[in-house]
């Protein structure tokens, strides 16, 4: 038995446990740190969850916190997958007629990604991602929303006989009609010419679109294995900036060894004039990407990494230290409902790099919070 089996059952018991996603994590504030979500930055993140339902911590979500400085901002990303009460929750949202665009944009790729015989389905699978930016310096965070088409499979791998290209045609067309965009020719050869730029054993692992922002695609492209896969790739797909900054950071990374068993991702934005400027170097374990039972029992795999993360300097130390503190696999809590067991694990970093500089590092961890599985232990 798998917790993924258990996920509908999950989401009945969370509702029993608090009204709304924000109100959970204060109930569970104990297992954040005060060091990488700070007072002003964790009720921000609090007062922006408290609009969402707490049944998405049924299904993996995914905090990422500042690690180069001190301050007070986040990233939670949260899943919502076809049929489930979580997506039902923001369909219903976003039909209603004082929708803002991002919630009826939401509801209109719910709508299409929930039909097991569409086209898009077939490409994509039933999954959503939304990425919510939290800056303590704004007062609505949620209003930046990003929604994103989140393919699990490799059903966009890179394809230079564009065998593949229709198939990416059809994803993005659902994107750009579901935050209201007219179609762009130019915008539509520079995303094509990204996605062209993949080899086949790297792929698309995220569409999507910030609807509040100026207009631009996001792409997130998984896969890479050495520097020069990801040199080569931004170089192929136009990237304005320096490849060789991405360069000096994997290969100061690679002297301690700390890229062994690790995949690199690639994420920009695309529009009508091409990449822009800023890139976001992302760094996973290889058995997290590969085995869902590694999101589990992975906490060594990430060792020689933040090892070389602080000797290189790119990190307050502290912070990886709480970072590397909040791995600590599977927690049981007990809620009005019963027992929980909360999984926590490092997801990925993240370097964001904006033309020749890194302007941000990350550490994004992964939290899923479910009932006992009905043999009695945890999966994996």
């Amino acid at each position: 038995m798998s917790f993924e089996d258990e996920w509908g059952t999950n989401e009945e018991r969370l509702l029993c446990e608090a009204g709304s996603l924000g109100e959970l994590f204060e109930q569970i504030k104990g297992l954040f740190s005060p060091l990488l979500i700070p007072g002003p930055g964790w009720e921000r993140l609090v007062d922006s969850a408290g609009e969402l339902p707490p049944t998405l911590a049924a299904f993996p979500l995914w905090l990422g916190f500042p690690l180069d400085e001190h301050r007070a901002g986040a990233e939670l990303c949260v899943s919502l997958l076809g049929g489930t009460r979580s997506a039902a929750f923001f369909e219903n949202r976003g039909r209603a007629e004082d929708a803002d665009p991002s919630t009826a944009s939401l509801a209109f790729l719910l709508g299409e990604t929930g039909q097991e015989e569409a086209h898009l389905r077939r490409v994509v699978g039933d999954r959503v991602l939304l990425e919510y930016h939290i800056d303590p310096a704004r007062r609505h965070a949620t209003q930046d929303l990003g929604i994103f088409l989140y393919p699990i499979r490799p059903t966009l791998a890179g394809d230079h006989a564009g065998g593949r290209l229709q198939d990416f045609g059809v994803a993005l067309d659902a994107m750009t009609a579901a935050v209201g965009w007219e179609t762009d020719a130019a915008e539509r050869r520079q995303v094509e010419r990204a996605y062209l730029a993949l080899k086949p054993d790297t792929r698309i692992g995220g569409i999507g679109a910030f609807p509040s922002r100026a207009r631009a695609i996001g792409l997130t492209t998984l896969g890479f294995v050495t520097a020069r896969d990801v040199t080569d790739f931004l170089e192929r797909a136009g990237w304005p900036g320096k490849p060789a900054i991405v360069a000096s950071i994997l290969s100061r990374l690679d002297q301690h060894r700390a890229l062994d068993r690790m995949h690199l991702g690639v994420h920009f934005a695309v529009g009508a004039g091409g990449v822009g400027p800023t890139t976001e170097l992302h760094i996973f374990s290889q058995n997290r990407m590969y085995d869902h039972q590694g999101w589990f029992k992975d906490k060594q795999y990430w060792t020689p990494l933040m090892d070389g993360i602080r000797r290189e300097g790119f990190v307050v130390p502290e912070k990886l230290s709480e970072l590397a503190t909040w791995s600590s696999g599977a927690k049981t809590l007990f809620g009005k409902s019963g027992p929980f067991v909360v999984l926590q694990r490092i997801h990925h970093f993240k370097f964001v790099l904006t033309e020749d500089r890194i302007h941000q590092v990350n550490g994004h961890v992964f939290l899923l919070m479910c009932c006992w599985p009905q043999s009695g232990k945890p999966a994996g």
